[in-house]
């Protein structure tokens, strides 16, 4: 990998988009053919998935052997209280907001399905949003 840090980070982005770009393009052009339920369908959306995991989880390692001890201590510290603090804040708002909907009987307009992926958008979001925010203060506080 290059030496500059933007060029890692775009490296391993570069890599982890193509796998997963690859590993839906698979699954959904397949289950578009068989159906979404079809056992071979699934059978491939699994192995796709897995296979494009592993490429980004390859990508990020080659990436993590890179870095100092430095910005491995700022990494690991920033996930931990960054990504902790953004699900406490988002479970925050989760809980408000099924509490919200319990105790006045409202009727949210988006089906089951689409209630999952926003919730596990939400979730990828806090964390990755108090994640970025850890980091910065990390190497602001050393800086």
């Amino acid at each position: 990998m290059s030496a500059h840090p933007l060029r890692r980070y775009a490296v391993v982005l570069g890599v982890c988009v193509l796998a997963g770009g690859i590993a839906g393009g698979l699954s959904g052009g397949l289950a578009a053919v068989l159906g979404s339920t079809s056992p071979l369908s699934l059978a491939v959306t699994v192995v796709a998935t897995t296979l494009g995991m592993a490429a980004g989880i390859w990508a990020c390692l080659r990436w993590w052997r890179t870095l100092d001890e430095a910005a491995q201590e700022a990494h690991k510290w920033a996930w931990w209280w960054g990504s902790t603090g953004g699900l406490a804040l988002g479970g925050i708002a989760l809980l408000t907001v099924m509490i919200a909907a319990l105790d006045r009987d409202l009727v949210i307009a988006l089906p089951a399905q689409n209630l999952i992926y926003l919730a596990a958008l939400g979730t990828v979001g806090v964390q990755a949003t108090g994640y970025g925010i850890a980091w910065a203060v990390w190497w602001l506080k050393r800086r």
